[in-house]
């Protein structure tokens, strides 16, 4: 089945709430890793056109995080707006990275970038598997869109 045309690149829309605040009134640290799992589901959903829900439960397959960072570069507060860009830094035999930039709408003020590696895997043994063929072919159609 074609995939069908989405945004290139892709960008996770996401309001920052009082809820994600600190007491400085400022995005607390380890909310940016929810924010940025997110993105990332979004860009499956979109993308690879799956949810992790349905991977899990109707296919079999897991995608754990092996590898997970970020780093900070302007803070962010419940009146901003966080773009969050998802590009493709590497594709293995099981594993995909996936690089995460941040910036605030208002003003295009890098907040964040972030670096994400999945492994793919078969939930019923927990054992790594190769990327799925379908999944690797929408994969390798973002990089090919993303790039022109």
């Amino acid at each position: 089945m074609p995939a069908r045309p989405v945004q290139r690149p892709f960008y996770y829309r996401r309001p920052i709430r009082w809820g994600d605040t600190d007491a400085a009134g400022i995005v607390f640290t380890a909310h940016y890793f929810d924010i940025c799992m997110e993105a990332i589901e979004s860009w499956f959903l979109d993308t690879l056109e799956l949810d992790w829900f349905a991977m899990m439960h109707d296919c079999g397959l897991g995608s754990p995080f092996v590898h997970a960072e970020v780093d900070f570069h302007a803070p962010l507060t419940p009146r901003d707006v966080l773009l969050v860009r998802v590009d493709v830094e590497r594709q293995g035999n099981s594993s995909l990275s996936l690089l995460l930039s941040g910036v605030r709408e208002h003003d295009d003020r890098r907040t964040f970038t972030g670096h994400f590696t999945c492994c793919f895997n078969e939930l019923a043994s927990f054992t790594k598997i190769p990327i799925p063929d379908e999944l690797r072919h929408r994969i390798d159609n973002y990089q090919r869109r993303c790039a022109e």
